[in-house]
């Protein structure tokens, strides 16, 4: 409810400053209980008005919104704690659970992350790595084992960490964008409440658990339904394996494997028949669980955004997103 009410306000908000300002020309709707995309639009700001596309990207009409769980016949008994399936194509809702309950993100985080720096550097820029492991010790972390010295492009880096999801890669990205951790994670939480993500509140760039970390199955969507928008980003998505180029302090250039976390791309676990897989982002703490959000398509072009949180196993994580991909296929 609290982000429906947001939603409430931010139009009525609107609404009333139209009745104020005859002059200015623009339309605005947003998502309610009435919400139809074929009647329902938003249809941008025109010179004079107060509305800004950048500021409210939570009102497009390319988000998906209901308020609350939708169910489908003959549901599944999904025991993960939040799951969803999102039609983007008909933009639309086709099943949630506890899309809104809070939940730790792990590295679906790195999502954010990597908007951010398509947001902020050049592909080709080099960035040079300042400390061994960007300065990350916490015990079991996934390195790329960058080394002080080390350099390599934005480009490769966003691979490193989309595909292996190193938390060293998510933290020179960060440091790449704004000097330091810090300041990274004020304009990282600034984005996300942009694009309306209002529900979450991250302290670093990568994932690594924090209780002061965290975000909702919904806010995950948002954010990778923005990371979907960017050409780039869909190429990494779609991109089952890497080889990073690294050159090293004395000049030496390496090229690293980069081993993808996801187990459709590694061949673990096979999708539905009639749904291609196309990548997306994975994540594990013991804290968050297993979680995924992958996009897909059906054999007639349709896409889905589709995703776990808190999954007790792997095994249980993959399953439980057949199911959800079976939805999809299912909705058509």
């Amino acid at each position: 409810m609290k982000r429906f009410t947001y939603f409430l306000l931010l139009a009525f908000i609107a609404v009333s400053c139209y009745s104020c300002m005859k002059e200015a020309s623009y339309s605005v709707s947003y998502f309610d209980d009435r919400y139809e995309p074929s009647v329902t639009e938003y249809t941008g700001s025109s010179a004079g008005s107060f509305l800004y596309d950048d500021d409210i990207h939570f009102l497009y009409e390319d988000i998906c919104f209901e308020k609350d769980d939708v169910h489908v016949a003959d549901e599944y008994p999904f025991s993960s704690t939040s799951a969803a399936c999102y039609d983007i194509s008909a933009k639309k809702i086709i099943y949630s659970k506890n899309i809104f309950q809070k939940v730790y993100p792990a590295s679906t985080t790195k999502l954010l992350t990597a908007l951010m720096a398509i947001k902020y550097l050049d592909l080709d820029s080099v960035i040079t790595i300042q400390e061994d492991n960007c300065g990350i010790t916490t015990p079991g972390a996934k390195l790329c084992g960058f080394k002080a010295g080390d350099k390599l492009t934005v480009c490769d880096m966003l691979y490193c960490l989309l595909i292996y999801s190193g938390n060293d890669a998510a933290e020179a990205l960060a440091i790449e964008v704004s000097g330091n951790v810090k300041d990274f994670m004020k304009l990282m939480n600034a984005e996300a409440k942009k694009i309306g993500a209002i529900d979450t509140n991250f302290t670093n760039p990568h994932g690594l658990h924090d209780p002061n970390h965290y975000t909702t199955a919904y806010d995950i969507y948002l954010i990778f339904n923005e990371c979907l928008k960017d050409p780039f980003l869909k190429q990494v998505f779609k991109t089952s394996d890497y080889y990073a180029e690294i050159t090293d302090v004395s000049g030496e250039l390496k090229k690293v494997y980069m081993e993808p976390t996801n187990l459709y791309y590694m061949g673990k676990y096979t999708a539905p028949e009639g749904i291609t897989v196309y990548g997306g982002k994975t994540g594990v703490t013991s804290s968050a669980g297993n979680c995924l959000v992958i996009y897909s398509e059906d054999e007639e072009g349709n896409g889905f955004i589709t995703e776990i949180f808190k999954a007790e196993t792997k095994d249980l994580l993959y399953n439980e997103m057949n199911e959800l991909l079976k939805i999809c296929e299912n909705a058509r």
